[in-house]
């Protein structure tokens, strides 16, 4: 039997490690984490201090392809309404990694159980078509563990937070640069990292041209028309409001 921690990079799931660690013997435990080849630098820095804090190696887990690879493969671009990177590159991988009897320990937090839900159900799918049985465990909702007890654990191990929650992002996925992201985040990146918006922007642009067709990652407009928007100082105050949560939901898909 293996303790699979599902890392995501952000604050959570690394807190579900710590919970494995007091709970299983070490040499039981897989830090599991799905690399997108999205992610920003300071994401690996943080999950390389976890290793060395809990002294246990990370298993990295990718199929060599970034979203924008897969957005030729599929000739399609990826947004919110059809987020395909994140089945492909996190759910379908996940599903393959895990052998019958495994226990599995996912990031979800307390206002979040809906989430919970979803992954039960998709992995009872998965394990009857596979024959391969998980147990699976959601220790934050399990023990009503607060967000501020998770910032209180990780101020404890000296651990600098990822940089996207320093910037006031919501999560430490993909650079900020979600296909997924509303337009108060798009906002954001091009305040706080303009060089990962003009890379999205990049990618959009040349899939736009590959496929010779008008589609966008937002529903009614390009970044590159949405950053104009913004230079010229034409958004209004609802999009410097909270940013609404994102669910990145490659966990919470299933293989088909």
């Amino acid at each position: 039997m293996r303790v699979i921690v599902a890392l995501s990079g952000g604050k959570a799931s690394a807190y579900c490690a710590k919970w494995a660690f007091d709970n299983y013997p070490k040499d039981q435990i897989i830090l599991y984490f799905n690399d997108t080849k999205w992610e920003h630098p300071d994401l690996y820095r943080f999950i390389n201090d976890l290793a060395t804090y809990f002294n246990h190696p990370i298993t990295y887990d990718n199929d060599g392809r970034s979203p924008e690879d897969l957005f030729y493969h599929h000739r399609a671009l990826a947004s919110n309404r059809m987020p395909f990177c994140s089945r492909v590159l996190k759910a379908q991988r996940l599903q393959g990694f895990f052998q019958d009897g495994d226990h599995i320990v996912f990031g979800i937090g307390t206002t979040e159980p809906q989430r919970a839900t979803r992954i039960v159900q998709i992995y009872q799918k998965v394990a009857a078509t596979k024959d391969k049985w998980p147990k699976l465990f959601f220790p934050l909702i399990q023990h009503q563990v607060s967000n501020d007890m998770i910032d209180q654990w990780l101020k404890e191990t000296k651990i600098e937070a990822p940089l996207l929650y320093r910037l006031g992002f919501s999560h430490n996925n993909c650079s900020g640069g979600c296909v997924r992201a509303g337009k108060n985040q798009w906002r954001l990146l091009y305040e706080r990292l303009p060089e990962v918006y003009m890379e999205r922007e990049r990618v959009e642009n040349d899939i736009r041209a590959f496929l010779n067709k008008d589609v966008s990652i937002m529903r009614d407009e390009t970044l590159e028309q949405f950053r104009g928007r913004i230079e010229r100082g034409e958004l209004n105050m609802r999009y410097y409001s909270d940013l609404p949560p994102i669910e990145c939901i490659g966990i919470c898909q299933s293989m088909e």
